[in-house]
């Protein structure tokens, strides 16, 4: 057998879109477990995932919604990703949710908290068959003749990944009527005004690296999310000493009892880095190589585009600088993703979104950039998920 079902259990009736009882009661059943799972809180992103599914939290979500006239899509297939193992979760959360089959390939990367969460979800098989037979996660093969079978008769497919596995992916027929949502690899950067942390006082730079660190470090800038990319706003003549504010408040961050140990770098990590980082340097991209608390900076002098290629992440952040954000202008593509900031306005940030034609598909506070949002890379999952009547 080609197709391992983590959850078997056959499909019976329907669940109602939105406020079926059955499923608000599943996910609140999901977050108590890994709320209290001890393995589970070895991982921050199953920690985060047991609080988005928290009842109140899903009526904030879905209470907007509720006034539209939604039926559910049909059935959906999820491709997962590879480089946050609990993220197919929340598609497939909202598919459910939706009223929607739904059928998640895990990728075969995936481990550690994606194991933690297969045994947990199998585990909710008994007590609620109904919603566990519309949350089916299997594992195969990308190739397997089940698997490219059922994707010819799914009525949604969602593809998660880099940009040659989602190419791959789209090779596999789908019917003519069925709908097609993409999230593929995208580089993500952090905007850091250079003032505001030099005029910040002790406890708020401490804060500002905690948030930094979670960021980033949680998935070692695996997550599209996670900036592989620092700018520094301002005045150039002030950059060194904000630079140096900032790093040296990281680096005590990580070294106290809070950030100790929580964001490690493997042995093959820290080569990865080393290797990637002289690649980078040797292609003229960036320059000036640095090391601050086991991590690698690098000077740049703007996003290039062969960054979200060549960055292969694993504790490298190339330092770009700017007199204004209207200079990121015409250095943006469809290919960035999410712009985190410190010391800036929502007001002026949105403002200057205003003026952007393309790129930056959200714009967040530094520590919530991995913060899942309905609205993903520009697209509404919810209306995604549903047909309108």
């Amino acid at each position: 057998m080609t197709v391992e079902v983590v959850n078997p259990v056959s499909v019976q009736g329907q669940l109602a879109p939105f406020a079926d009882p059955q499923a608000i009661e599943y996910c609140k059943t999901l977050s108590q477990a890994l709320l209290q799972e001890p393995a589970a809180r070895e991982y921050s992103d199953l920690m985060a995932l047991g609080y988005w599914l928290r009842p109140a939290s899903l009526e904030r979500i879905l209470t907007p919604y509720r006034k539209l006239k939604l039926r559910p899509l049909g059935h959906v297939f999820h491709a997962a990703p590879g480089n946050v193992d609990s993220l197919f979760v929340y598609s497939g959360i909202l598919s459910v949710l939706c009223g929607n089959l739904n059928t998640i390939r895990l990728s075969n990367k995936a481990g550690g908290s994606a194991d933690v969460l297969c045994d947990l979800l199998q585990s909710l098989t008994a007590s609620h068959p109904d919603v566990s037979a519309r949350f089916q996660i299997i594992r195969s093969p990308r190739d397997a003749a089940e698997l490219i079978e059922l994707q010819q008769q799914v009525d949604g497919r969602v593809l998660w990944g880099s940009n040659e596995g989602i190419q791959a992916l789209r090779q596999r027929v789908i019917p003519a009527h069925a709908r097609e949502f993409t999230f593929a690899n995208k580089l993500s950067f952090a905007v850091l005004d250079i003032e505001a942390v030099i005029h910040a006082k002790p406890n708020e730079l401490a804060q500002l690296a905690s948030n930094f660190a979670r960021d980033n470090l949680t998935f070692a800038q695996q997550a599209c999310s996670s900036a592989k990319v620092v700018i520094w706003l301002g005045k150039p003549a002030k950059k060194a000493q904000a630079q140096q504010l900032f790093w040296q408040a990281l680096s005590t961050f990580l070294n106290t009892e809070q950030g100790q140990g929580k964001y490690p770098l493997t042995e093959s990590e820290h080569y990865r880095a080393l290797n990637n980082a002289q690649n980078l340097v040797m292609s003229g991209v960036v320059s000036q190589v640095q090391t601050s608390g086991g991590y690698i900076r690098l000077e740049g002098s703007h996003l290039h585009h062969s960054l979200l290629s060549a960055h292969q992440g694993c504790g490298i952040f190339v330092e770009l600088h700017i007199n204004e954000l209207s200079e990121l202008n015409s250095q943006l593509t469809p290919q960035h993703q999410t712009m985190s900031y410190w010391g800036m306005s929502e007001v002026d940030v949105n403002c200057w979104l205003s003026t952007c034609l393309v790129g930056i598909d959200r714009a967040v506070a530094i520590g919530t950039a991995l913060d899942f949002n309905v609205i993903w890379d520009g697209v509404d999952l919810i209306r995604a998920f549903s047909r309108e009547t």
